[in-house]
């Protein structure tokens, strides 16, 4: 070991949105890769997204949301403490051959 590299501390330091994904995943008993496979990502992805290292797309945040069970407004006040200009919207489209 380097002497030069203080010794881990095990910390493990996260976003407000990473919070409430690892908490949601703890109530869940559920592992970062098990997400993983869930979301279609990486569980490397899962831990940069946790920690702020990789920001979440929307189709990430709306696809955990409903995995997790994480409510709505939680998380678009997780989201803008760390954007302020997050705002998360679900875009309704109408349905192939739906008449208007």
């Amino acid at each position: 070991m380097n002497s030069k590299t203080p010794p881990s501390t095990g910390v493990y330091r996260t976003t407000p949105f990473g919070q409430l994904c690892s908490e949601g995943r703890t109530a869940m008993t559920m592992t970062r890769p098990e997400l993983a496979k869930l979301v279609g990502t990486s569980p490397l992805d899962i831990s940069r997204i946790e920690r702020g290292e990789k920001n979440p797309s929307a189709h990430y945040v709306i696809l955990v949301m409903d995995i997790l069970g994480l409510d709505k407004n939680e998380v678009e006040i997780a989201l803008s403490m760390q954007d302020p200009t997050y705002k998360l919207t679900r875009v309704t489209q109408s349905r192939y051959g739906a008449q208007s």
